[in-house]
This record gives C-alpha cells, sequence and structure tokens, in this order.
C-alpha cells in the first residue's frame, strides 16, 4: 500500500532498515528470549536524519500503545543526538502545536498519536 501511494503522487519514499545497520556493524542484534530490535532502531533513525539533514521525522506511535509514550507530544522535539526531554516539551492545548525548533533540533511528529483503537 505504502509503495502504491507513493508511487501515485510521486513522492520520494525514503527508507532504512535495522538490517542494513547490523550488517554494517554498527550495531549488534540482541539475543535470547526478550530480545528486542527497539534500540537498534535508534541508530538507523539517526544515521538517516543526519544524512538527509531532516529537521522532522514523521511517526505512526499512538500514546494508548503503551504507558511510556503516555507524555509523548504530537510534535515531540529532540536534541542533536536525537534525545527527549519530557520536561522539555511544549504544551498542546486546544490543538495549537508548535513546530518551530532551533538549530541542531529534530522534531519527532505523531500526528495519530492522540487517536484511539476506536
Amino acid at each position: 500500500f505504502r509503495d502504491r501511494l507513493v508511487e501515485e503522487l510521486g513522492l520520494e519514499l525514503i527508507v532504512r532498515n535495522v538490517q542494513d545497520s547490523i550488517d554494517q556493524g554498527k550495531v549488534k542484534e540482541e539475543s535470547g528470549r526478550y530480545a528486542s530490535r527497539n534500540m537498534l532502531q535508534t541508530t538507523t533513525l539517526l544515521d538517516a536524519i543526519e544524512e538527509f539533514k531532516f529537521d522532522a521525522c514523521i511517526g505512526g506511535a499512538r500514546r494508548d500503545e503503551e504507558k511510556a509514550r503516555a507524555k509523548e507530544r504530537i510534535f515531540s522535539v529532540r536534541d542533536d543526538f536525537g534525545q527527549w526531554d519530557e520536561k522539555n516539551q511544549r504544551p498542546e492545548l486546544f490543538d495549537m502545536l508548535n513546530g518551530e525548533i532551533e538549530l541542531g533540533q529534530n522534531v519527532r511528529v505523531f500526528p495519530i498519536s492522540n487517536w484511539t483503537e476506536l
């Protein structure tokens, strides 16, 4: 669906894969019962942000999916190391969103973060 939509709209879609970061030796895949690729995704994402000088990236996370995302904003500002400081996030009052960022910052945009399963 994604690839078809990109073609129909004539967009440029940039895709990066965690497996490429593993193959390049940038990250090491976990093993064991509770192995996860979540932490590995960060390296791949930050490499793409640096390579293309993105100041905004769109994500599909929703706040109700897991407790750790409950404080995530629709515009989630990150520092130049890609780190999120929950105490330094802008309020989102009455759907008034502030997308302004400073030099070196980038923002992760979660347009459906306040949606629910319903």
